[in-house]
């Protein structure tokens, strides 16, 4: 055995250290550079909408090359009907030989400028299509009865049930029926007789009979022995559902699949495997890296042939008897429907996610492609969606939600939750199931033309602060002409494409989704509680701070049931996940029925020192119940005396971790509530989402208001150096100002309005810093980090103290207003004049001349102005723009300063501007909304679009108001004195 001095203890212990030191230096230097200039993955995509399927594949190549140059990752075809108005002609049948041409060059063009392709496994969605034959196709239950009243053996002929040609709204659907009027496909279920129940009487299984052994399906009758009494004899057959392909395009049509069918599923991802195989070869060396299913909103499909083995293996009993509650949701005692209701979902979920889902996830993964879906929602009342969501989206390579902008679905709840910010629980999979990537549909709106970039930063940046770590744009619609603009888009989306008016301007913006999602992409969710979100099926996990909310300045985790029994254990008094993840507490949403494996798991999860809260379920019994009384037994207070005695607490999340001494991770004055939530009611001055990655922390900090705010905010972060990382430049800059108060770290921040960056936590030797900024404010000063030190952003007294030395500071911002006329040039052909003069800088809508006040795209502001540097001023200078409406790119003396989309929009002109004569040049975009008001309101045809009716889903265009334009200032030069 090796023994070991002192001395070389001391030295292996320092060395150790080093390279622990060198490790994490490196880990951020690597972190830093992948932040500045982020690639892959971190950059978004976007939905390419095919409206109608008809496509050029000229003007294809040139919108690849657009959406590179536009700092954008990839692009998922996306083939959709529109409506037949003739403005967008119908193209080839999706997935036919010239369909097929054309998505093979598209993915052989991208793979040239090395963009990701997701292809849509439909024509629109829910995966169908015209191959889809009966036997594939989605499915339903229909059912016949007849009366019997005779008693005695008899032969009765038993109908078969009539099967509908058209759905509730006249629509047909897709049945094939024979020559004998029946469908194609159909298939027997069961034959019941049941007795003829008194008013106001619930049906008793014990007493329905299952008749279908005595049931001849060839010769319809059945051979029975009727008992005395009046009975009803109602026979059950499955048939297809006729559900259609939603919006398909004109020569697209089809069914859609059997979603709980692993058959159906093979069938269809095959057929797309087989037609591009031969012409693209192996995948793994194409462009083509994922398939996408869309959301599931089929509306008739309820029933496959499986679901009655299934329903038994998984339940322990028949479903035949249960089978008239799907016709008719009174027909059992509460308590029987509910239990019903109960095992017959948990049973189509699981037929969904294990034959669609998870069978489609192995098929394309055996060919080197990954499986994207919506396979989480947007559930009930908006779609039915028949799934347990977080097990539906891990059971997929990259689960995706969505989220829309200024957009609501509020549900009918107390709290109104917003049924389209599917977000949370998207993120949730991508954690439990290890996915890395949490996709979402971002940015989708029903308002047409009238958000910029700016506009669409405050819901993207919540959407971040939810778990979003790469946004799928909705969308870029494909423009086959090149006459008119703003050219022809798919109804719903923020227009993201080659037509839209700031599409020149956009990169910037893309960059800065790209940074954010970087960081979240290669760093772990960190949060304080685990919350169990119940074993209802379906059920789905709603935005953050709705449904559940530990309390401000804390996050938590959703967790399912599968991931709860199998992955969750106890370490070190910690909730563990197998990827290192680790809660405080655990709390509890309802737990129903008769499933003691999840009581038994929390009983033992309490037994091992775990913490959970939550209140005693009701709607349990058998096992469950008995487990329930156990775990439940105390007096539900909190008590440290408690743990390791298999009980579970009553009280608050929130009070349990006040308890044990656990104090927000995030915290800062004026928070205003416990509860803060985003549908109207507390909404937070502050939002954010903690990540880790080893010994580094990063904190997404946004503002949620469209005004500048400063807050002293308290990090849970103890021997350690803050950075702020600037995702709209890419800079990392080390914070000056910041006090270890015990287990805090305050940083006093600044943000601009809907202002966001990270802040980092990083170990090692703490940089010279002051510990506090201090006014008369109750709050901080406005003020930026800066390489070259502070800078305060507002005139006043402060001070910055510190250990030993502490600094006054009078700041005076020496502004110049850039004075006098501004000459503006408008493109030709869009109303507006090529030449006007601003004598003061207003709203293009404000003008007189109507084609100025309606009119859209660039406005070229050129103005020649004298600066008068200030005596002894070395500090820095900025040109400040004021109001800009939507995006500004600025020359200062021929030099270019770059691209601002959202406010402020400031420059730092220091090295640019000069004494005397300067010559500026800020070239201002809005939206192409006023221009199509315009056309509206004054019968005029500048614009060409098949959207000229509506300018949102509330409003025609005529009545929508015009969005303020162009260069409205005061645009000022400032002179800041930076504070080293």
């Amino acid at each position: 055995m090796k023994k070991y001095t002192f001395k070389s203890l001391t030295f292996l212990l320092l060395t150790s250290c080093w390279m622990a030191g060198t490790s994490i230096a490196q880990d951020l230097k690597t972190l830093q550079a992948g932040f500045k200039d982020p690639q892959g993955t971190s950059r978004a995509k976007v939905y390419w909408w095919w409206l109608n399927g008809h496509t050029d594949t000229t003007l294809l190549k040139e919108e690849l090359r657009s959406i590179k140059k536009a700092g954008l990752g990839g692009v998922d075809i996306f083939e959709i009907g529109f409506r037949p108005d003739g403005l967008v002609p119908a193209g080839p049948a999706f997935m036919g030989d010239e369909s097929l041409n054309t998505i093979t060059m598209a993915i052989k063009e991208a793979g040239k400028l090395g963009l990701e392709v997701g292809l849509n496994l439909a024509s629109s969605w829910n995966a169908g299509g015209s191959w889809v034959t009966p036997e594939y196709a989605a499915k339903s239950l229909y059912f016949s009865k007849i009366k019997v009243e005779k008693p005695g053996r008899q032969t009765i002929q038993v109908p078969f049930p009539d099967i509908p040609r058209k759905d509730a709204k006249g629509a047909d659907l897709l049945i094939q029926f024979g020559a004998d009027g029946k469908p194609l496909f159909r298939q027997e279920v069961a034959v019941l007789a049941i007795p003829v129940q008194a008013g106001g009487t619930y049906l008793d299984t014990t007493r329905i009979v299952n008749v279908s052994r005595f049931f001849d399906p060839k010769t319809e009758t059945l051979n029975w022995q009727v008992p005395t009494g009046s009975w009803e004899i109602h026979r059950y057959v499955c048939s297809n559902s006729g559900d259609p392909l939603l919006l398909p395009s004109p020569n697209s049509k089809g069914p859609i699949i059997d979603h709980f069918d692993s058959t159906a599923t093979r069938m269809h991802f095959m057929y797309f495997i087989n037609r591009l195989k031969p012409v693209l070869g192996d995948f793994r060396k194409t462009a083509l890296k994922n398939l996408y299913l869309a959301s599931f909103e089929a509306k008739n499909a309820l029933w496959t042939p499986s679901l009655a083995s299934e329903f038994r293996k998984l339940n322990g009993y028949d479903v035949a008897k249960f089978l008239p509650y799907i016709f008719n949701k009174t027909a059992f005692d509460p308590s029987t429907t509910d239990r019903f209701r109960q095992d017959l979902n948990r049973t189509i979920s699981e037929l969904m996610i294990n034959n669609h889902y998870r069978k489609g996830k192995e098929i394309a993964n055996s060919y080197g492609l990954n499986l994207i879906s919506e396979s989480g929602g947007p559930g009930p009342p908006l779609h039915n969606v028949p799934v347990e969501a977080i097990k539906a989206l891990g059971s997929l390579d990259v689960p995706r939600g969505e989220f829309w902008i200024n957009h609501e679905r509020l549900d009918d709840t107390k709290d109104s939750i917003d049924l389209l910010m599917l977000v949370k629980e998207i993120a949730a999979a991508s954690h439990l199931y290890q996915r890395k990537i949490t996709e979402l549909e971002a940015f989708t709106s029903f308002q047409n033309w009238q958000e910029g970039p700016g506009d669409m930063r405050p819901i993207g940046d919540r959407a971040f602060c939810e778990g979003m770590s790469r946004a799928v744009i909705h969308g870029f619609t494909h423009n086959p002409t090149k006459e008119g603009f703003p050219g022809n888009v798919y109804a719903a989306g923020t227009h993201f494409n080659v037509k839209t008016t700031w599409w020149p301007k956009v990169k910037p913006f893309n960059d800065y989704l790209a940074r954010v999602s970087y960081v979240l992409q290669v760093t772990d969710f960190a949060a304080d509680v685990l919350y169990y979100y119940g074993n209802k099926v379906p059920n789905f996990g709603t935005p953050k701070n709705a449904r559940f909310a530990v309390g401000s300045g804390y996050d938590y985790e959703i967790i399912n049931t599968e991931k709860l029994l199998n992955d969750l254990t106890v370490k070190d008094g910690l909730l563990t996940l197998p990827y290192g993840a680790q809660f405080k507490v655990l709390a509890l949403d309802e737990i129903v029925g008769n499933d003691p494996a999840v009581l038994k798991k929390l009983e033992e999860l309490s037994r091992a020192g775990a913490i959970i809260t939550g209140t005693k379920p009701t709607g349990v019994w058998g096992a469950s119940q008995t487990v329930a009384d156990r775990l439940w037994s105390g007096s539900g207070a909190f008590g440290q005396n408690d743990l390791k005695k298999g009980k579970v607490f009553t009280a608050p999340a929130l009070q349990i971790l006040q308890a044990i001494n656990v104090k927000p991770d995030f915290d800062y004055p004026d928070k205003g509530s416990q509860r803060l939530d985003y549908m109207g009611k507390s909404q937070p001055v502050l939002d954010f989402i903690h990540h880790k990655k080893g010994d580094l922390d990063f904190y997404f900090v946004r503002n949620t208001s469209d005004k500048s705010v400063a807050r002293l905010v308290s990090f849970r972060q103890q021997g350690k150096s803050p950075e702020l990382w600037n995702p709209v430049t890419g800079e990392a800059i080390p914070i000056n100002v910041f006090n270890q108060a015990g287990d805090y770290m305050e940083v006093p921040l600044s943000f601009g309005p809907y202002g966001s960056y990270f802040v980092v936590f990083t170990k090692g030797g703490s940089t010279p810093h002051y510990k506090a900024v201090t006014s008369a404010s109750t709050h901080p000063p406005l003020f930026m980090y800066t390489p070259q030190g502070l800078q305060f952003m507002e005139n006043g007294s402060y001070e910055l103290t510190g250990t030993s030395t502490s600094k006054k500071v009078t700041n005076n911002i020496q502004v110049q207003p850039v004075k006098g006329a501004w000459e503006v040039q408008f493109t030709k052909g869009w109303g507006a004049p090529e030449k006007a003069t601003f004598p003061d800088l207003i709203s293009w809508t404000q003008s007189p001349d109507k084609g100025l006040a309606h009119y859209s795209g660039s406005g070229m502001y050129t103005k020649t102005f004298s600066y008068n540097k200030p005596a002894n001023q070395s500090g820095r200078v900025y040109l400040d723009l004021g109001k800009v409406g939507k995006v500004a790119e600025v020359w200062l003396n021929g030099k270019p300063l770059g691209i601002t989309w959202a406010a402020p929009y400031r420059y730092d002109v220091t090295d640019a501007i000069k004494p005397g004569e300067n010559s500026l040049r800020v070239e201002v975009i809005n939206t192409w909304s006023n221009r199509i008001i315009g056309d509206i309101n004054e019968k005029e045809n500048y614009t060409r679009t098949n959207l000229k009716v509506r300018g949102s889903r509330e409003l025609l265009w005529s009545e929508t108001p015009l969005v303020e334009s162009g260069l409205m200032g005061p645009v000022t030069i400032q002179h800041v004195q930076p504070v080293n």
